[in-house]
């Protein structure tokens, strides 16, 4: 697998909703949340590691608060909203940084360039650790970034389809492992959200002109933001700020359609705020 799959490889993978109970925060919809996932939700757990894998320079973070935190954005993540849109008003720290009575509301564990493999993910037993409400994030459409695209080409296409084929493969399996854990563990609840989909068709690419090319000027080695060049001034017209991740505006968009499905294809069997309602 090269590098450019495996950093997509999993989409901020499982959005995890605990079922623990703590005072700090009285109006989430949810006691705590915790994130596995990669560099699409990584929000500073690759700051102090030995690794390329890392955002935690100008200009990522442009449109944050906070400036270059270590988000592969040029704002916020797709998890940074959805934490928001279930109520925390604080963002789940990064477990690099999480202390004390912080990691009660939760605590973020994404990795830029992890994924399920052994040799580049986390094994965890997640009804062993209390989890009982789990979003499982399916793959975006891997074969449309603009690294893809510069590898492969698209052969007229407006993306690498041979990729997006697997994608696909990848999803409906993923699908599927959704009904067999509802099924199978009746203490937990997990619902799928269909990002391929929803990141598909006209309703997705209407306020966005550029959907082929990052915002801000890559390495032609990681794909990643150069440091201190200056980005796009149109940031929300563009769908990739890098060579692999979106911008704040897509994330902000499908986030708002996982937690509140505009179709019944957006997420299954429920969406994410009707699954903290459960």
């Amino acid at each position: 697998m090269d590098l450019h799959l495996k950093i997509w490889f999993i989409v901020s993978l499982i959005p995890l909703v605990a079922n623990l109970q703590h005072s700090v925060h009285a109006t989430p919809e949810v006691p705590c949340l915790f994130i596995f996932g990669d560099s699409l939700a990584d929000n500073g757990n690759n700051n102090y590691l030995s690794t390329i894998a890392k955002a935690n320079y100008q200009p990522y973070g442009i449109d944050f608060s906070d400036g270059p935190t270590g988000r592969f954005c040029n704002g916020r993540t797709m998890s940074d909203i959805i934490g928001q849109r279930l109520g925390f008003d604080h963002f789940i720290p990064p477990f690099a940084t999480a202390r004390g009575r912080d990691i009660l509301m939760g605590v973020n564990y994404a990795s830029g360039g992890g994924g399920i493999r052994d040799e580049t993910g986390m094994q965890l037993t997640l009804h062993k650790v209390g989890g009982y409400k789990i979003v499982t994030m399916g793959l975006g459409l891997i074969g449309c970034t603009p690294a893809e695209i510069a590898i492969y080409g698209t052969n007229g296409s407006t993306c690498v389809d041979t990729i997006n084929n697997d994608v696909q493969l990848f999803n409906v399996k993923l699908k599927s492992l959704v009904d067999d854990l509802n099924n199978d563990m009746t203490d937990a609840k997990f619902t799928y959200v269909n990002v391929s989909g929803i990141t598909s068709g006209g309703t997705f690419t209407a306020g966005l002109t550029v959907t082929n090319v990052p915002c801000c000027i890559v390495s032609s080695s990681t794909g990643l933001c150069v440091p201190n060049r200056v980005p796009c001034s149109n940031r929300s017209t563009y769908a990739f700020y890098d060579a692999f991740h979106s911008t704040e505006s897509v994330n902000e968009f499908v986030a708002a359609r996982a937690y509140n499905a505009q179709t019944t294809f957006d997420a299954y069997p429920i969406d994410i705020h009707g699954l903290a309602g459960l």
